[in-house]
Parts: structure tokens; C-alpha cells; sequence
């Protein structure tokens, strides 16, 4: 498993929902729960701060090239965690019952998936190409120290002891074939 996966169940959730293979009253709130707190305890509390903190200011240091990329890429670090808050409350309230609720959620899960999307784009075709050309051995020491430190808590290759109930959770209650299926009717 890993974050794309769990985006990837976010996105067959508003497949499913819009479709109408899914009704609000089906959704697997559990799972659904158990992958916001992966969002916020690693993008939001580990690997967004580590971008922020070490590989963008590496970079900043080398070259001027991308400076209106790693801007947006932080605008997006502090809007992201806003955005999930905001979808937690939507998801809450479509748990709750209250009505029209459901459309709500799909928005929000289409902006959010949209966004998680653009920002991965970004990364992966301008931050990390730029990165692996500019920056020498000493330069990713910091950056490398940093990221091992905090090594995806659910889906790296040692989860950490807090983390493996999630793991588990997540494992069991996701569809099949990202997981078991086992919280799904």
C-alpha cells in the first residue's frame, strides 16, 4: 500500500457514490476515517514540514529555477491541511444523515483528489528532476537524514508500532483488490 493507493480508494468512493453503486448510508465510514488520519499524520505532519524544512530550501540555496514552483508547492502544504479539514467535515455531516450531503462529499473528494494530483504532477516533473540535477551528495545528506527519520508510519517497509493497527484496518477494510474487502456489505 501507499498514498496513492489510499487516494485511490478515495477516488473509487466517488466513483462509486456518483454512480450510484454506493448510497451515503453504504459508505465504510471506519475506512474512510482511518485513511484521513493516515493524510493528516503523514503528509500533513511528516513529509509536508520535511519538503518544507529541508529539500526546498536545499534547493532555493542552488538555483532560482524553480522558485514559483516550490512557492505554490508550500501555498498548497498550508491549503492542504485546510482542505482536509474541510472534507472531514463534510464526510462527518454525510455520515450524520443530513441531506444533500452526499454531493457535497464528491465535490470536495474531487477537489481534494484534484489537488493531491496537481501537487504530485509538480513534484514529480519539476521538484525531484530539478533536485536530482542540482543538488551534490553533500546537499541530500540533510535532505535524506531528514526523510529516513520519518519514514511512511503505515506504509513503509517497518511501520511503526502506533501505526500497524492501521495498517491492518486500512489493509482489511479497503475493496479488494487494494485490500480484503472485509467492510464492504
Amino acid at each position: 500500500l501507499s498514498l496513492n493507493t489510499v487516494l485511490h480508494v478515495l477516488n473509487q468512493l466517488v466513483l462509486d457514490l456518483e454512480s450510484g453503486r454506493l448510497r451515503s448510508d453504504d459508505v465504510d465510514y471506519e475506512l474512510i476515517e482511518k485513511i484521513m488520519h493516515y493524510i493528516e499524520e503523514f503528509l500533513d505532519t511528516m513529509h509536508h514540514p520535511k519538503e518544507d524544512n529541508y529539500l526546498f530550501p536545499a534547493l532555493l540555496k542552488k538555483t532560482s529555477e524553480a522558485n514559483d514552483v516550490i512557492l505554490e508547492l508550500q501555498e498548497q502544504h498550508e491549503k492542504g491541511v485546510e482542505h482536509r479539514k474541510r472534507l472531514e467535515v463534510h464526510i462527518q455531516v454525510m455520515k450524520d444523515k443530513h441531506p444533500g450531503q452526499t454531493e457535497k462529499v464528491i465535490d470536495a473528494l474531487k477537489d481534494y483528489l484534484a489537488a493531491h494530483r496537481a501537487h504530485m504532477k509538480l513534484e514529480d516533473t519539476v521538484v525531484i528532476p530539478l533536485a536530482e540535477r542540482v543538488l551534490t551528495e553533500e546537499d541530500w545528506a540533510p535532505i535524506d537524514a531528514a526523510f529516513n527519520e520519518n519514514k511512511d508510519p503505515v506504509f513503509g517497509d517497518v511501520p511503526q508500532n502506533k501505526f500497524r493497527k492501521l495498517l491492518s484496518d486500512i489493509t482489511f477494510l479497503a475493496p479488494s483488490p487494494i485490500g480484503l474487502g472485509g467492510g464492504r456489505k
